[in-house]
């Protein structure tokens, strides 16, 4: 045979019943027989590169290790938990969870720094009070994944407490704001009246998306069980209200309904409209309501009281004390 290109095998005569005997040649002249070829391998099926997995989500400075419940709670003022969610907040205390408050302002009534830092001194101290031991408290500032400014203390010792300032300008019982701070308030940033409104401390101004973004991303780094805060501003229960209440629960309810946060985990406690609804706190819970509301009190030049008698005496704050009324999402009236 000629020259191929196949590979060939020299085998002896077969016979020609032999599978492989494809040809006969002379007796004496050996039989070439060409193997077949060989099985040809399967094309191999191009398949997409598997996708990597998609990048974790950065973790917010706000996140605080827990090792139980947590309770969060979010205010417009310093003394607004103390007035208007006690006892349920002392409750939450006694009972080891872990408490997480955050305060929208400064409180600052348009006074400046050293009064708002008095009054957050007051907000230590009456912590101290409700865990029923005094310590010092560690002050770390972060800027949020919102890119907001944010100051956390820490008390030593006892990391389930915490309480984080935000510093935005009181708006004043007309939501009108003050001088000092041009006039701007939360709830003209909430209604969409301002673009942005500036912390007194210096912090990044801060428009109406990104304090709901930061307030959403608290609730997603403290994973709360519960979750206390003012009456929305549409809703009826708000009637007579501080307008920073309002619209600090608002706010809120916006940012809670954003991370997908369970409706019934939160409850919303009425404000200044309180006082028309009867007295449901007297003997040693108001006592020590009070007791807690007064170590605050004697840091707040405005509102100092020498005793509990003449807390409870003093004009509105007397009749708050001795009330608190948390409402659910469906108790707002506002559908």
């Amino acid at each position: 045979m000629g020259a191929t290109t196949a590979a060939a095998v020299v085998l002896p005569q077969l016979p020609p019943s032999f599978p492989f005997a494809a040809e006969q040649t002379p007796s004496s002249s050996p039989t070439v027989v060409h193997s077949p070829d060989p099985t040809p391998l399967p094309t191999p099926v191009q398949t997409p590169d598997t996708p990597p997995p998609p990048p974790a989500a950065p973790t917010s400075p706000l996140a605080l290790p827990c090792d139980t419940t947590t309770l969060m709670s979010v205010w417009a003022h310093q003394d607004d938990d103390l007035i208007f969610a006690n006892p349920s907040l002392q409750e939450a205390v006694s009972n080891g969870e872990c408490v997480r408050t955050l305060y929208l302002t400064a409180g600052d009534a348009g006074k400046g720094t050293n009064y708002s830092r008095s009054r957050e001194l007051g907000i230590l101290r009456a912590y101290n009070t409700m865990r029923g031991a005094q310590a010092f408290w560690d002050e770390t500032s972060v800027t949020t994944l919102s890119g907001a400014h944010v100051t956390i203390f820490c008390r030593q010792g006892d990391p389930k407490l915490s309480v984080a300032f935000l510093r935005l300008p009181d708006g004043g019982l007309d939501a009108g704001g003050f001088v000092a701070t041009g006039h701007a308030s939360i709830p003209q940033l909430e209604s969409g009246a301002i673009p942005a409104l500036a912390p007194i401390d210096g912090g990044p101004p801060l428009s109406a998306p990104v304090l709901q973004q930061t307030v959403a991303e608290a609730i997603t780094a403290w994973a709360p069980t519960r979750l206390f805060t003012h009456v929305p501003a549409n809703s009826p229960l708000t009637q007579g209200d501080h307008p920073d209440h309002g619209a600090t629960g608002a706010i809120v309810r916006a940012a809670a309904q954003s991370v997908g946060y369970p409706v019934d985990a939160i409850r919303y406690f009425v404000g200044y409209p309180s006082q028309k609804l009867p007295v449901n706190l007297s003997g040693d819970v108001l006592n020590h309501k009070v007791d807690i509301y007064r170590i605050y009190a004697k840091e707040d030049p405005v509102i100092a009281c020498a005793d509990n008698t003449a807390c409870l005496a003093r004009k509105g704050f007397g009749a708050w004390l001795q009330r608190s009324y948390p409402k659910t999402d469906a108790e707002l009236g506002i559908g």
